[in-house]
Formats: structure tokens, C-alpha cells, sequence
């Protein structure tokens, strides 16, 4: 697809995507550490609903920040990975609470939440967030919709959207009603997605020495239904949610496979997907023996049915359950918090699934309290689990206590430096002990290791920040010292079952380490601002035996440009340069670099004091050029799209 295509686009887009790595200027609150994100020692980043696109996948949308990456699997997969550490080391969450879906058992799976009508996304780096969540040695990813509340809402409205990318000519639309009566607040969302296989750059895949334009089974297809009621008391509060996803995506790692079926008129290669979850959240004030309480019961049915080449399929399970009971008990001087939590997941799955049929359980208590020792302020968090996994004929148990302490200081007044240490472990899950066949979208034949150990990774975290007038710098350097790393070996052989690489969940000590450097300077022009930040991330993973951890992301350079005028339009240009990767492991090729530019424009119509129309329009991958993602599973098979235009408007009314 070549760019003069898009020139009736780019004479009204001079400048995309806004950085999203500043802390946000809008006082919101972290529902991670429940207090106010400008209050935080911890390094949350937030990317507001503004700067989100729901066509994308999670880890699509967040990718532009420095030391956070996508593990994509075509464009309807996206799980985030931060600082090289993805599926189970990075909780992802919606409104707190952990979202217990099956994309942690495997790279094909999706991450079951939809991006339409997101407030905002807060992103903590490492296991600064280990007082809410287990073995979070990557961080969290907290998608916050706003469907439970705990006051009124204060942007009452009705938004209707409609969007379109070229790229896979796909459409979406969605609707979002927001409203206040009395001492409830009513919240209703449904959004629907439809996009084709998407267009490859000229040059970026051939099957037997004929150049493909369209990737295969790169299509997919959803519904998205949240309904949100929460009454708000004197007491506190109590809001109940049930939230519906289902959809279908093509599995394009098949295309080649696919493309001889469609000779003879076969079906696809596909996955249908589907969850229900159903949420009771809510506060009490004043109680006796706390300020309040914080609670949550959630309960959650996740499914995937997996379409195989000879019309086969297999279907995964995942039915969870899960309570938390947060105690406030702050004195005058420090902030305290007391968690009891509680989990159970069963997952039924089909006789021919590669996972059998098994149960886990997760029993946890965890402490969180600031402090001063000798004039440093101190967060400290402790925390002790239990987890059992079981089979029919196999079991597994540990316990294990976690901490972490941060601390952040001021040298001068526009001089200050944060440190952080932590000792976070992290059970194997099911599918790492107990996965026994084999697994399509992979191409492998897995086994798991019921006797692996847990995993325990030390982290040192220093970061250094500067501010004078307009000029605004950064800088983070991390080592993660991790024990029994637990990842998935190809042995290079095909006896287990004939047909599929033989692959086992092993461990090894490993180290993973990098750094991440940002400078951003605002220029004023009258009423007009013009924000410039340069940003570069780099990290390294190395097992104990110098060998190189598999999909370890690309080091990038970040250039964005992002103008803001007083009525309300907003130009912005991204330019990411991602670097030849050639540190690899034995089951990997080497990843060219590329540039990837993409333009956006923005602009927030006012029409009266009771409507809005908001537009936007986007060029992604300016230049066409050739991307592959080295984090991965499948970036030899799956290039990135090729250079698309789009747009997507909305009319709001407010009441």
C-alpha cells in the first residue's frame, strides 16, 4: 500500500499519537493504592481515554511508553510486556479487579477486555503494586471503565462513536450512557467490532516465493456489553457490574496452512472467544475497627474454542472466583492498608485439550504502610500466599512471603531520585506444570513440570527526575536478579506426538536488565503549547549460561511532537526508530530495525452547552515499511500491518 494514497489525509494532518508517558494532569485517583496519582511515590503512568483507540488490543494502546512493549499474535491479540517480563508477571486488571481470563496460559490468547469507552489506564512499572496482586515482578496494566463508582458522575452523558481503519477496512461502533438519579448511578456500554485480514508492506512476507499483500486469518470479530449500577450512601457504597465479551479471531501463524484449504473450500483457522463476568465492589465508613472498608467479589467464565486445520477444535475453561477485603487504617502520620484475599479457578477443559482439567487456589495476605526512617520516606509492602494447583493425578502446593520497599527523595528543588527493592515470588501456573499435548496456534507439543520451583526475582529499581521551567527529564535503571526463570525450551525434535516441535516448560536462573531515558521541553506560543520529548528504552536478558532469554523486546528511540491550541484541536507526530535485535536465542531469527511514523489529529467541537462532536484522524505507519516485533511468538509469520488511515467521531450529550 503506498503513502500517496493518503494524501488527501496528510494535507489536513501535519503531525499521532500523543505521549502518553507524562504523568496525567488530571487528578484522578490510583485504585491500585487508592490515593491521588500526583500523591504517589510509585512510578504510575497514565494514558487517558483520549489517547486510547478501542480497535487496538491493550498492549497495542500502551506500547508507546518507554519500557513497555506488545506481545502481539496479529492485531486481535495484544498482551502487554514491561521491562521484558509478559504473560504472568504483568497483572492486568479492570477497575482492580485481576481479570481472570486464559491469556496468561498461552501468546494466542486474548486479554478479554474491551478498550471502547475507557476512562483512563494506569501503568505501574515492576512490583511496586505487589500489596494487590501476586507475582507481579513485571507490573500492572489497570484499565479503569468506571462502571462501579464510588461518587456521582460527573460527565452525565450519552457518547455514540463510530471508527474506521483502511488497513483491514474494519469498522466499530459503540455507545456509552453515563447518568445520576437520586443516589444511583447508571452506567451502560456496548461497543461492536468488525475488521478483515489486514494489508502487509510491500516486501514483508512470501509463501513459496510468492509476495503476500494480505495476512491470512488476521481478521476477528466482537460484542462488548457492560451494564454498571451503583448506589452511593452515607455508609459508604455498593455497585454491582456484569460485563459480556464474545467474538472470533483468525489465527494467521496457519495462513500458509490455511491458504491450500481454501482451495477446497474448507473452514478457517479461528478461535471463538467468550467471557461473563459478574462484580459486586463496595465501601463501609467508619467502622470499628478501621476508617473503612474496601470489598470486592468477582466472579468470572472465560472460554476459547480452538478451530484446528482438520476441522477439529478444542475448548478452554476458565471459571473464577475471587474476594478481597482491603482495611484502611491510617493513623495521623501514615498510610496503612490490610488485604485478605482469596481466589479459586477451575478450569474445565476438553479431553483433547493440551491443558488438562485442573483447580487453583490462591489464600493471601498482604500489609502496605509508609514510614520515615531516619528522615526517608519509606513504602513498604509484605505479603504472604498460599497456592495450590491440581490435576486428577497430579498436585502442587507452596507458600512464600514477598516484600517490596520504595522510597523517593528530593536533592534540590528540581532534583530528586526514587529506590526501590524487591524479593517477589511467583508460582508456576497451570499450564507451566501440567500442559501435556499438543497446542495448534503454537505448533508445539507442550509438556508442563508438576515439580517446577517458584520463581523469585530480586529487583533493584533507581530512577532519577528533573525539572526547570519547561524541561522536564527522567531517567530509570533496573537489574532483576530472577531464580528458577520459568519459560517454554523447543528442543528441536518432533517425538512426542510425530507431528508438532516438542517444547517443555523448564527453568534457569536468569538476569534481565535496562534502562529507560526521557527529556520532554514545552514551547508556548500565545494561548498555544508545543510539547517535544525524545524518549529511549533498552533491556537485556540473559540466562545464567549466556544464553539469551527468547522475545526479549527491541531497543527503541521515541520522538513525539504534540501542538495543543486553545481551541481545543490537537496536531501530534510519533516517530519510533526500534533497533536491529540481535541478541537471540537458539530458537529465534535475528529482527531488522524499522521506523514506524504515525499523525494524528484531534479536535473537541463544542457545538452548544449540551453537545460535542470530537473527531479524529490517523495515519499509522506513515513510511510502509517492513515491522516485525521481535516480543513476538510469531513475528516471522506475522509482520505488522502496513501503512493505514482512519478516524474515529463521536457526539457527545451531556445532561
Amino acid at each position: 500500500m503506498k503513502i500517496f494514497k493518503y494524501m488527501p489525509f496528510l494535507a489536513i494532518l501535519h503531525i499521532s499519537m500523543a505521549n502518553a508517558d507524562n504523568l496525567s494532569t488530571v487528578e484522578v485517583k490510583s485504585s491500585i493504592l487508592s490515593n491521588t496519582i500526583s500523591d504517589n511515590r510509585q512510578p504510575i503512568r497514565i494514558i487517558e481515554g483520549t489517547d486510547i483507540n478501542g480497535s487496538k488490543s491493550l498492549g497495542s494502546n500502551i506500547k508507546s511508553i518507554p519500557g513497555i512493549s506488545n506481545s502481539d499474535y496479529g492485531s486481535a491479540i495484544g498482551q502487554p510486556v514491561i521491562r521484558g517480563l509478559g504473560g504472568d508477571r504483568v497483572k492486568v486488571l479492570s477497575n482492580n479487579n485481576h481479570v481472570s481470563d486464559l491469556s496468561y496460559f498461552s501468546a494466542d490468547h486474548p486479554i478479554m477486555i474491551n478498550m471502547d469507552n475507557v476512562e483512563y489506564v494506569e501503568i505501574i512499572k515492576g512490583p511496586s503494586s505487589l500489596f494487590n496482586h501476586s507475582g507481579t515482578s513485571g507490573g500492572v496494566v489497570n484499565v479503569i471503565t468506571g462502571s462501579i463508582t464510588d461518587e456521582s458522575y460527573t460527565d452525565e452523558k450519552i457518547k455514540i462513536t463510530r471508527s474506521f481503519d483502511s488497513v483491514s477496512e474494519g469498522y466499530a461502533n459503540s455507545f456509552l450512557f453515563k447518568k445520576n438519579i437520586n443516589d444511583m448511578s447508571i452506567y451502560l456500554s456496548s461497543s461492536k467490532r468488525d475488521y478483515f485480514k489486514y494489508d502487509l508492506s510491500e516486501g514483508s512476507l512470501f509463501e513459496e516465493g510468492t509476495e503476500v499483500h494480505t495476512l491470512n486469518n488476521s481478521d476477528f470479530a466482537d460484542k462488548n456489553t457492560i451494564i454498571g449500577l451503583s448506589f452511593l450512601k452515607k455508609w459508604g457504597y455498593l455497585g454491582l457490574s456484569y460485563e459480556n465479551t464474545k467474538g472470533t479471531y483468525g489465527i494467521p501463524y496457519h495462513a500458509h496452512e490455511e491458504e491450500e484449504e481454501e482451495e477446497e473450500h474448507e473452514a478457517r483457522i479461528y478461535s471463538a472467544h467468550k467471557s461473563d463476568t459478574y462484580t459486586l465492589k463496595g465501601r463501609l465508613d467508619n467502622i470499628t475497627f478501621a476508617n473503612f472498608l474496601d470489598f470486592s467479589f468477582n466472579n468470572s467464565n472465560a472460554s476459547i474454542k480452538e478451530h484446528e486445520e482438520d476441522g477439529s477444535f478444542k475448548v478452554l475453561n476458565n471459571n473464577s472466583s475471587s474476594m478481597n477485603l482491603k482495611f484502611n487504617i491510617d493513623t495521623n502520620d501514615r498510610e496503612r492498608r490490610l488485604l485478605f484475599g482469596y481466589a479459586h479457578t477451575k478450569s474445565p477443559m476438553s479431553t483433547n485439550a493440551y491443558v488438562p482439567t485442573s483447580d487453583s487456589y490462591n489464600r493471601s495476605l498482604a500489609y502496605y504502610t509508609t514510614d520515615n526512617l531516619l528522615g526517608y520516606n519509606f513504602d513498604l509492602v509484605m505479603r504472604y500466599e498460599n497456592n495450590e494447583r491440581s490435576t486428577a493425578t497430579k498436585s502442587y502446593e507452596d507458600s512464600a512471603v514477598s516484600f517490596a520497599a520504595y522510597t523517593d527523595q528530593k536533592v534540590s528543588d528540581n532534583l530528586s531520585y526514587n529506590f526501590g527493592y524487591s524479593h517477589v515470588s511467583r508460582s508456576p501456573n497451570m499450564a507451566e506444570l501440567f500442559a501435556d499435548g499438543a497446542h495448534g496456534p503454537t505448533q508445539r507439543y507442550e509438556k508442563g513440570n508438576s515439580v517446577l520451583d517458584r520463581e523469585v526475582s530480586r529487583n533493584i529499581d533507581l530512577g532519577l527526575t528533573y525539572k526547570s521551567n519547561n524541561i522536564f527529564l527522567s531517567f530509570g535503571l533496573y537489574k532483576n536478579n530472577i531464580n528458577d526463570f520459568i519459560y517454554l525450551r523447543d528442543k528441536g525434535t518432533t517425538l512426542y506426538d510425530g507431528d508438532h516441535q516438542d517444547a517443555d516448560w523448564s527453568q534457569k536462573n536468569a538476569v534481565i536488565q535496562g534502562y529507560e531515558l526521557s527529556m520532554e521541553k514545552s514551547y508556548f506560543f500565545g494561548d498555544n503549547e508545543l510539547v517535544v520529548t525524545v524518549s529511549r528504552d533498552d533491556v537485556s536478558g540473559v540466562f545464567d549460561d549466556d544464553t539469551y532469554i527468547p522475545r526479549i523486546p527491541s531497543a527503541r528511540n521515541m520522538i513525539d511532537i504534540v501542538m495543543l491550541l486553545k481551541n481545543n484541536e490537537r496536531y501530534s507526530v510519533n516517530l519510533v526508530h526500534s533497533e536491529r535485535q540481535s541478541d537471540f536465542s537458539s530458537i529465534e531469527t535475528s529482527t531488522n530495525s524499522y521506523l514506524d511514523l504515525g499523525v494524528k489529529y484531534s479536535n473537541k467541537i463544542v457545538i452548544n452547552n449540551l453537545y460535542n462532536l470530537n473527531i479524529n484522524l490517523f495515519v499509522n505507519n506513515l513510511l510502509d515499511k517492513t515491522r516485525r516485533n521481535h516480543a513476538s511468538f510469531v513475528k516471522d509469520h506475522v509482520p505488522l500491518p502496513a501503512s493505514s488511515f482512519g478516524f474515529d467521531a463521536s457526539i457527545e450529550y451531556k445532561f
